[in-house]
């Protein structure tokens, strides 16, 4: 299948950039204006949204943080040599640039395992592989390379984002993690990222509070995979996935995306109040959260996670990054509210969507 990919002209501008533009509008069209581009990143992706920056064509604010190491894409099929793992890490220090409102470069992202349908999660206990068999997962970036970059980061101050799922790949990460502590705390206030963060017991939520990181996660995991963790790992599992809520007990600041699941933000927002653990709606995985918590995680919190100054909240001073809606999305009937029509969407004052105010 690869070999097939990297045959077709997957990031040609005159491919690429009409593809984005209908993503970027279709997003407008539901009332968003910033995106958090922090995994799957490599060098030509963020190459693609310079261009559009360049030239006037962005329609949303980007802000992106490049792979160390990225897998998973066309490409990328072997492993880096740590040679060139470190050339990349030096390479993500010097395109730090957070001067510009529409497009920021800000870290790097490491991760090593991915998804729990191919087996791919790393777990502490054997659970069941898609044909059935035993793993505790699989890991695609070796440790030395993890400990090399979360020095680096540490050494050259750059902000470090941590695609992690599961329980046994959280451990490693807090471990060196913590080895760091308290020198992690004397950061330039962008704390450290956890993103994902598929599973969390309850004393890993501890640990993270206690390093001062931030989180971004997605319902759209446990909405789509609830019911596929139930089944390969067991439903004990259940509370430890996404748990929202467990996170906001301890403190942490967390911003919510769509990822792949339903990209309706006023649904995503439902669901942190109700979460589901299968997108048919069976049951309740993780304890919901309050609405304004939950209207906060896609607004106001997430601009604090990214640490963009002048979005997220309406404001004296701040951007005019606005959106216009038929409800009222804290008072409306829970069920009502994926329902919400976004009449329209302003980013810095400038209507990219929908109807004029005025």
């Amino acid at each position: 299948m690869n070999d097939l990919l990297r045959k077709l002209p997957l990031l040609q501008l005159d491919g690429v950039v009409p593809g984005t533009e209908r993503a970027m509008s279709a997003y407008n069209a539901m009332g968003v204006t910033t995106v958090y581009e922090g995994h799957a990143m490599d060098l030509p992706h963020i190459d693609v949204y310079r261009w559009l920056r360049k030239h006037g064509r962005l329609t949303v604010r980007v802000l992106c943080a490049p792979e160390a190491e990225p897998y998973g894409l066309p490409w990328t099929d072997k492993p880096l040599k740590l040679h060139d793992y470190l050339r990349r890490l030096e390479l993500a220090r010097d395109m730090v640039d957070r001067s510009n409102d529409f497009f920021r470069i800000d870290g790097v992202t490491i991760g090593r395992g991915g998804p729990c349908w191919p087996g791919f999660t790393l777990m502490r206990e054997p659970y069941l592989g898609p044909y059935g068999e035993k793993t505790t997962g699989r890991s695609f970036v070796s440790l030395e390379k993890i400990q090399a970059a979360i020095g680096f980061c540490r050494d050259h101050d750059i902000r470090l984002n941590i695609a992690t799922a599961g329980l046994a790949e959280n451990d490693d990460y807090l471990d060196r993690l913590e080895a760091l502590a308290p020198a992690l705390a004397e950061a330039d206030g962008r704390a450290w990222l956890l993103q994902h963060l598929f599973f969390a017991d309850r004393e890993q939520v501890r640990r993270v509070a206690a390093l001062g990181l931030d989180v971004t996660t997605s319902m759209s995991f446990s909405w789509g995979k609830g019911e596929l963790v139930r089944e390969r790992l067991g439903e004990q599992f259940l509370p430890d996935f996404i748990p929202i809520a467990r996170l906001l007990e301890h403190g942490l600041h967390i911003g919510c995306g769509t990822d792949w699941g339903p990209k309706n933000i006023f649904e995503q927002i439902a669901l942190a109040v109700q979460p589901h653990y299968a997108a048919s709606g069976r049951g309740a995985a993780t304890a919901g959260v309050s609405r304004q918590h939950a209207l906060a995680m896609w607004t106001r919190e997430a601009a604090h996670v990214l640490r963009w100054d002048g979005i997220g909240s309406l404001e004296p001073g701040h951007h005019a990054d606005l959106v216009v809606v038929d409800r009222d999305p804290l008072t409306c009937p829970i069920e009502d509210l994926p329902s919400t029509r976004v009449i329209s969407t302003m980013l810095g004052g400038q209507l990219v969507s929908g109807e004029a105010l005025w």
